[in-house]
């Protein structure tokens, strides 16, 4: 019977997965508490579900939000570039012509997995940061793109082999974030414990 009562399990484990370790236990359990005292009996299943799933990505917009503004910010920098040169999208330290794999990525991904991990002690929150931090960074350079040439939009369509390069240079730019994500997690792991010794 409680079992019905729960929010979708995946919910539940983002949410922990994103929380500090101090609040891990509270703050899930005053969710969990509300979600099947108040939203579950007052909004039906489906509503209070969403409600949860809107609790864990707003902790999981907290986490990312300077990596995200840090890519996004890239991003339209990049394009404001090729545009004022006529050169290709990828003009600053990238070995491969392709969104999202440049140095200056490889930086902003470390970043967002260093400040994921540090909060929560795990590094499998640094690899998410960073790479919830690239799918956002990808979809803005394409809706960045498709509002300079709104025929971009349709391509897909009447290409369909479109989707598959894009879905390959989307792997690959998931691939490169979980990576320097995991390293700027390990760092985190690395460096906080000499941080909270020095201060104890």
């Amino acid at each position: 019977m409680s079992q019905d009562l729960n929010p979708p399990r995946w919910a539940e484990a983002l949410l922990k997965s994103l929380l500090r370790p101090s609040d891990r236990e509270s703050i899930s359990g005053d969710l969990l508490e509300e979600y099947r005292a108040v939203r579950r009996p007052a909004r039906g299943a489906f509503r209070a579900n969403v409600w949860y799933v809107e609790q864990a990505i707003s902790v999981l917009w907290h986490v990312i939000q300077p990596s995200v503004i840090a890519i996004v910010a890239l991003t339209l920098l990049a394009l404001m570039i090729k545009s004022s040169s006529g050169g290709g999208y990828v003009l600053y330290g990238s070995l491969v012509q392709a969104p999202g794999l440049s140095l200056l990525h490889a930086v902003i991904y470390l970043w967002a997995g260093y400040l994921g991990s540090q909060r929560t002690r795990l590094v499998k929150t640094g690899m998410l940061a960073a790479a919830v931090t690239s799918c956002i960074g990808f979809i803005v350079l394409f809706a960045a793109a498709a509002i300079r040439d709104p025929q971009l939009i349709l391509a897909p369509f009447s290409q369909p082999f479109i989707f598959d390069i894009l879905s390959v240079l989307l792997s690959l730019a998931l691939s490169y974030a979980v990576l320097m994500g995991a390293v700027g997690g390990i760092a985190a792991k690395w460096v906080t414990p000499t941080a909270v010794r020095i201060r104890g």
